[in-house]
Order: structure tokens, then sequence, then C-alpha cells
């Protein structure tokens, strides 16, 4: 609703509606939600699922507490101007594209928002497992290495996908939809 909307309904008779704020919204910078596991390793048992921008239109990548470094490009700030090389932009310019015709493009991705979530879901016992496994036998290095290369390849996955899909959703305006 509008805050005019709100507004006028609010002068008609006082307190009849508030604002509220839903979490995916196209302001947003980047969204998490955190799973923490205390039975099993610190270096497993703690996970960051964080998004770039809006959190309905990006995927949530997997970021183990293990992890000791993440893709160059997370590192670099993209909130103040616009930068090519910040991760940020990389999701944002798309679901950006994406927002113009909502309607249509949410059919093409919120499928590739699942199918990384899927993905994850897919895969993360195997490598929590794997992981678990070699901290037990005191390769904690190793550990901590199986999880940073799959949460960069899982961004680096991810990233891509979204760069692909700038490209198709230019496609569909270039075409006037």
């Amino acid at each position: 609703m509008t805050n005019d909307m709100r507004a006028l309904l609010n002068s008609l008779k006082p307190g009849v509606t508030e604002r509220n704020r839903t979490i995916a919204v196209i302001q947003c910078s980047y969204s998490h939600v955190i799973q923490l596991r205390d039975w099993l390793p610190d270096e497993v048992g703690g996970v960051a699922y964080f998004s770039f921008d809006n959190p309905a239109q990006s995927p949530k990548i997997p970021i183990y507490a293990g992890v000791t470094n993440l893709p160059k490009s997370y590192a670099i700030c993209g909130q103040s101007r616009y930068r090519e090389d910040a991760a940020i932009w990389t999701f944002r310019e798309t679901n950006r594209i994406a927002t113009i015709n909502w309607d249509k493009t949410r059919k093409i991705i919120e499928p590739q928002v699942m199918l990384f979530e899927n993905m994850h879901f897919r895969d993360a016992s195997h490598i929590e497992e794997l992981a678990v496994q070699l901290i037990k036998e005191g390769k904690k290095e190793e550990a901590k290495k199986l999880l940073t290369d799959y949460t960069n390849n899982f961004a680096a996955s991810a990233m891509r996908r979204w760069t692909e899909l700038k490209a198709e959703l230019w496609t569909i305006f270039a075409r006037s939809m």
C-alpha cells in the first residue's frame, strides 16, 4: 500500500492501517539467514546463507564458518556507485532488469533461485560429512579448504548464472516483450 493511500485511510479512520515492510524489497542491499548447529564442529555447524540485493530475486550463498576466503568481488563495496567488479552488481543489474516486468520475468528468475537452493540442499550433507570426517582425522585445514572451495564455487556459479540471466532478460526486453 502506498504512503498516500495509508494516509488517506488513516485520515478517515485513525489507526486503520499501519506501515509494513516486506523483507523482499528492491532497496535491499543484502540479506542473510544464519544456521547454528552446536552438535557439529564450528567450521561446519555455522552457516550464513547470504544473498546480495533483493532476497526474493537472488540465490542464497552458503558461507560456512570454516571458510577462509570469499571471491574478491565480495570484498568490494558497490553501494555508493556502480562497479562491475563488485559482486552485488552481478545480482543487482539482473534483478533490476527483471523488475521492469516482474509478472513475466519472475517465471525466469524464481526457478533459478530455487535451482541454487535445491543444489545446496542436495550437496550439503555430503560436503558437511566430508568436512566433519576430515576434522575428526585432525585435518582441520583440509576441511576448511573443502568448505572454502565449495562456497567459492557455489558463489562463482551463481554469479555466472546471474550474468547469463542479465543477457537473457535484455534480449527479452529488446524484443519488446
